[in-house]
C-alpha cells in the first residue's frame, strides 16, 4: 500500500494513506506488532544469497541449514554474534546474505557432490560412502565432525535424495570413499552495490529497526537516504542503528561505543548496533530505553567522562555507561540535532518517535483505501474510530491531554471525490529522565 508524506499543493497519484507530522502538540503512536530486527550478513560463508532468512527468539536454530552454523557458535567470523545479540531482545531477526561466491564441490566418480550454497563453510563438508551389510551403499555427510545427513541401502547416484546441504549429479553405481572433502568454496567479494541492493530489497519485508554494522561513509549516506525514503515516501516507519554516524536524522540511531560481554568478548561499535536495534525494535511506545541494562555486558568499551558524555548527548550520540556496576544505555536518543519546524526537540527522543511511528502504523491498519464512504456518514464513522484509537493510546500512557472533540477530525471543507483529509492532534508522553529537586533545609 502506498504511503508517506503529502504536499497539500500536490495531489497523490496512487491510492494510499498519506500522513504529515508537524510538531505543535500534534503527532503519532501504535497498534502494530513490534520486535523485528533486520541485519545484513557481511562476507557470510553460507546460505542463500540475496534472500531473507527469519530467525525467531523461541526457535533460534530452526534455520541451521540456511545459516550453516548454530546461532550459539562462538566463531567471530560467522555473523552469529550479531544474531545472538539481537535475539537478546528481538522477537524476530531477519538476516540477508549480501554476497554470493563459489560453491564447494567434490567428485568420487561417477558422483559429483556440490554444496547447496556458495561460501567457505562448504569446505567443511565431507562425505563417506561405505558398503551396507544388508546390501547397497551408505552415504553419510558431515559438517566438520557433526553428522548432518545419512542415506542407507542405496546403489546408484540416482538413488540419492534431495536434501538441505548438497546437490548430487552424475549417473551410475556409487563408489566407496573413506572420506572426501568438498573444496574450492569461497564467499565472493563484497561490493558497495551488494549493500545498496540489500537496502533496496529491505523494502520487501516487514521490520522495525535495522542494525547496519558498516562504517563506510558512502554506504552510511545510502542508508540515511533509504531510511528517509521509507519513512517519508513509502509509509514504512522504520529506523536504523549505525556505528559512528552523525546523521542528524530521527530515523538513525548513532551508536558511538560498545561493551564487553560476560564471556570476555569485546564488541566493536559496529557489532553493538545489533543489540541497539533490537532494543529499539522491541520497546513499546510507552517505554524509554534510557538506563536500560545491556543483557550480558560487564563493562563499557570507550567509556565517556562526564564532559564527554554531555558533549556526546548534544551531538546526538547513543552510548553505554556504567551505573552502579550495570552497563546501561545512557540516553535513548537518535541522531537528530537540528530542531527546525516542523521538528521540535522532542523528535530526538526515541520513545517519542516510537509513539509517532506506531500511531501512523495504526492509521494504516485502520484506515485502508476504499473501506469507508467519503461522505458525512463515512466521516462520522472514521472520526468515531479515530477517537477510539486516541482513547486506547491515552490509556496506554503513550499520549496525554487528549481532547476527543477536536483531536481527530475529518476536514470536511477539503474532503471530496476520493480524497479525505484529517486533522489529528497528539501529545506524546515522554519519560521522566531528568529529575530536579529543590531541598530546603530546616
Amino acid at each position: 500500500m502506498a504511503g508517506g508524506k503529502f504536499n497539500p499543493l500536490m495531489n497523490k497519484i496512487r491510492p494510499g494513506t498519506y500522513i504529515n507530522f508537524e510538531s505543535a502538540k500534534i503527532d503519532i503512536m501504535k497498534l502494530a506488532e513490534r520486535g523485528t530486527v533486520l541485519i545484513p550478513l557481511l562476507n557470510a560463508s553460507w546460505g542463500p544469497a540475496k534472500e531473507f532468512i527469519t530467525i525467531t527468539q523461541d526457535a533460534p536454530n530452526r534455520q541451521f541449514e540456511k545459516l550453516g552454523y548454530n546461532v550459539y557458535d562462538n566463531d567471530p567470523a560467522n555473523n552469529m554474534l550479531l544474531i545472538r545479540e539481537a535475539l537478546k531482545k528481538a522477537m524476530k531477526v531477519i538476516v540477508y546474505r549480501v554476497t554470493d561466491g563459489q560453491k564447494a564441490t567434490a567428485t568420487v566418480a561417477p558422483l559429483k557432490v556440490t554444496a547447496k550454497y556458495s561460501g567457505t563453510r562448504g569446505n567443511d563438508l565431507r562425505f563417506v560412502i561405505t558398503d551396507n551389510p544388508l546390501g547397497g551403499k551408505d552415504f553419510t555427510l558431515y559438517l566438520g565432525n557433526e553428522k548432518i545427513l545419512e542415506q542407507t541401502g542405496i546403489t546408484n547416484v540416482e538413488d540419492l535424495e534431495a536434501n538441505d546441504w548438497v546437490d548430487f549429479s552424475g549417473t551410475g553405481a556409487l563408489a566407496n570413499t573413506a572420506g572426501t572433502n568438498l573444496t574450492n568454496g569461497n564467499n565472493g567479494t563484497q561490493t558497495n552495490a551488494d549493500i545498496t541492493q540489500f537496502l533496496d530489497d529491505s523494502e520487501m519485508v516487514n521490520w522495525n529497526c535495522m542494525a547496519f554494522p558498516i562504517t563506510d561513509p558512502t554506504l552510511q549516506t545510502a542508508l540515511k537516504t533509504k531510511i528517509k525514503y521509507f519513512r517519508d515516501g513509502a509509509g514504512k516507519y522504520v529506523k536504523a542503528a549505525a556505528p559512528n554516524f552523525p546523521a542528524n536524522y530521527e530515523g538513525i540511531i548513532n551508536v558511538t561505543n560498545s561493551v564487553k560481554l560476560r564471556d570476555g568478548t569485546s564488541l566493536t561499535t559496529a557489532q553493538a548496533t545489533a543489540y541497539v536495534a533490537a532494543l529499539d525494535a522491541s520497546a513499546a511506545n510507552n517505554q524509554s530505553n534510557t538506563y536500560e541494562k545491556y543483557d550480558g555486558a560487564v563493562d563499557v568499551i570507550g567509556k565517556k567522562t562526564n564532559e564527554e558524555a554531555k558533549e556526546a548527548i548534544s551531538n546526538g550520540e547513543y552510548f553505554f555507561s556504567v551505573v552502579e556496576n550495570d552497563v546501561v544505555v545512557e540516553y535513548d536518543i537518535n541522531s537528530l540535532t537540528d530542531f527546525n519546524p516542523p521538528k521540535s526537540k522532542s523528535y530526538s527522543k526515541n520513545r517519542v518517535i516510537r509513539v509517532f511511528d506506531t500511531f501512523a502504523e495504526a492509521l494504516q491498519k485502520n484506515f485502508p483505501p476504499n473501506k469507508y464512504d467519503n461522505n458525512p456518514t463515512g466521516w462520522d464513522i472514521m472520526e468515531g474510530l479515530g477517537k477510539r484509537l486516541l482513547t486506547i493510546f491515552e490509556e496506554g500512557n503513550a499520549i496525554k491531554n487528549v481532547d476527543l472533540d477536536n483531536d481527530f477530525l475529518v476536514d470536511r471543507s477539503k474532503s471530496a471525490g476520493d480524497e479525505t483529509y484529517f486533522i489529528v492532534g497528539l501529545e506524546p508522553v515522554d519519560s521522566a529522565e531528568k529529575l530536579y529537586f529543590t531541598i530546603k533545609t530546616k
